[in-house]
């Protein structure tokens, strides 16, 4: 792990300058979601911009082998991260369709929100119900999707919490430099809310503000949480799992609104919404809280 005294001010002023240069593809990226074209979408923002956090941390000449490349962690951590997100994640889609029952129903509708149209598409032609692709997506998201995924999390992960985290927290304080962490890394995706409707759909509750409020707030609370094993495993591998994870935590609950939620997306069932972010808060919050108990009681 990069300590604090190794990333001085000027070396994180150009860490920043390059990781948030990527707001230039990911805005093109967000224009080429909207309009359909995925390619363009996936080339831009799935390889280019992602990769620009981790080309941060070589541009500012910081201790590239210090980010924890040997697996030198406990198992539980390894299954922490993997299964983490999922469980938290279907307890939050949980807590919404109680209160939005109306909004329960499978369908292949609610996916195109976070898969290719033409996907959905092929999948429609070839007789795929959501009945059986809801135990294939819940399979995969627990054990191939997020381990295939790894490698894009690794570029961000290389970045936020392996030089972004460390510095803020030095200066801050770890509570509020976590904070400041998250809104900055919920900031990154704002062109994909604002220019691409990506995350939410259309016209959602608030539009067009509380989707970039909802980012920073849903991204702070999992940057607590990945952090948090990124300090205990001192293994950049185990955030970028984490966060793989907490991504393809999404497509089994989107099978789980024929339609889409529309107007209420903001607010669920994704663990990216207000609701569906809920369980994942109070476990933040808990890691806040008794972090900084523990640090008055020593």
């Amino acid at each position: 792990m990069i300590t604090t005294s190794e990333i001085t001010n000027k070396k994180f002023a150009v860490f920043m300058t390059v990781a948030f240069s990527a707001l230039i593809p990911v805005s093109i990226a967000a224009i080429a979601y909207k309009n359909g074209n995925m390619i363009l979408f996936l080339f831009l923002f799935r390889i280019i911009a992602i990769l620009l956090p981790l080309i941060g941390v070589l541009a500012a000449r910081l201790p590239f082998k210090s980010l924890g490349w040997k697996p030198k962690f406990k198992f539980k951590y390894f299954i922490t991260a993997l299964i983490g997100p999922q469980i938290l994640s279907w307890l939050g889609a949980g807590i919404f369709f109680l209160f939005n029952r109306s909004a329960f129903g499978l369908g292949l509708e609610g996916l195109a929100s976070q898969l290719p149209a033409e996907s959905v598409a092929a999948m429609q032609q070839l007789g795929v119900t959501p009945e059986v692709l809801l135990p294939v997506l819940t399979i995969m998201s627990l054990t191939f999707l997020p381990i295939t995924q790894i490698l894009p999390s690794l570029g961000e992960e290389a970045g936020w919490r392996g030089v972004m985290y460390p510095f803020l927290k030095g200066k801050l304080g770890s509570v509020p430099g976590r904070i400041v962490g998250g809104a900055l890394w919920g900031v990154w995706h704002w062109p994909l809310i604002i220019l691409g409707n990506y995350f939410y759909d259309g016209d959602y509750i608030g539009k067009p503000f509380l989707g970039p409020v909802m980012i920073c707030l849903t991204l702070c609370a999992f940057g607590i949480l990945i952090d948090y094993l990124y300090e205990k495993t001192n293994c950049i591998w185990i955030p970028s799992l984490m966060h793989a994870s907490m991504n393809a935590a999404t497509l089994p609950v989107m099978l789980l609104t024929a339609g889409g939620t529309g107007s209420l997306s903001v607010l669920g069932p994704t663990c990216f919404a207000l609701i569906g972010c809920l369980p994942v808060m109070a476990v933040s919050l808990v890691i806040l809280f008794a972090g900084k108990g523990r640090k008055k009681a020593a």
